[in-house]
């Protein structure tokens, strides 16, 4: 497997548990503000043999989890059998998806705890092209979002990146209201852009990170909505908080 890093421990991808972050190289998106943009490029990282993960992971008694993220974990050929491996020395695994390689996702299924959907803005296919920089299917990233909702054991959460000049609350809550009609029952989270080294300077400008005030704005209509699921903002001020228990 290419991986372009490996993060020892982190508390902060895993919601509650302490975990070692896998970022495996290459992407199918060309998001402009990607967060780990130095992943795409063609000669990051190095190549490790599944043996070699299961004893770095095995070893580490600081994390009880794994995170999978990339780039895009599922181009990764031998992902299904690292997922395998990883369920057989017990570690709670986690794996980071844009929801366009379905088949793959089903692959892997049995082997995962939980699987964050990072949904780019609603199921509009110019919105979509026009964040992504590519011709995105929306109907793998439906098909993914259908089967992931339908296994009751699995931890699943959507987490849209609030980048203010790509979306707009119209957005977020043209999100919303779809995932209440299709009867979502995971965690929905909005997250704050935050500029990077690696997306370059040239877009520094381009793409402003939202305040922590903006982003509760955008909530606040929905933090007394009866909903299916929860909504938590996740920001440099509060971390990982549900909006209910927002200073609103």
């Amino acid at each position: 497997m290419k991986l372009g890093g490996i993060l020892d421990i982190s508390t902060k991808d895993i919601p509650h548990k302490s975990a070692m972050v896998l970022f495996t190289v290459g992407c199918n998106f060309k998001c402009e503000f990607c967060h780990n943009k130095y992943l795409l490029q063609p000669n990051v990282g190095r190549e490790y043999s599944i043996k070699e993960l299961i004893a770095k992971i095995s070893t580490n008694l600081l994390v009880s989890g794994v995170s999978i993220t990339g780039g895009e974990p599922t181009l990764q050929k031998d992902l299904p059998e690292l997922c395998r491996e990883i369920k057989k020395i017990g570690k709670y695994l986690s794996i980071d998806t844009n929801g366009s390689n379905p088949d793959v996702l089903k692959t892997i299924s049995s082997y995962v705890n939980r699987v964050a959907l990072d949904l780019k803005g609603p199921f509009e296919p110019e919105k979509l092209e026009r964040i992504t920089g590519v011709k995105v299917d929306i109907n793998k990233i439906r098909e993914t979002f259908d089967f992931l909702k339908a296994q009751k054991d699995l931890d699943f959460e959507i987490r849209t990146t609030y980048v203010e000049s790509l979306l707009s609350s119209i957005d977020i809550e043209n999100i919303i209201y779809t995932l209440r009609e299709l009867e979502f029952t995971g965690n929905f989270v909005l997250q704050q852009y935050q500029f990077s080294e690696g997306v370059g300077e040239e877009f520094k400008r381009i793409f402003s990170k939202p305040e922590h005030d903006t982003l509760v704005t955008i909530l606040k209509p929905y933090r007394d909505l009866e909903l299916p699921f929860k909504i938590f903002l996740r920001d440099e001020i509060v971390g990982y908080c549900a909006i209910h228990e927002l200073d609103i």
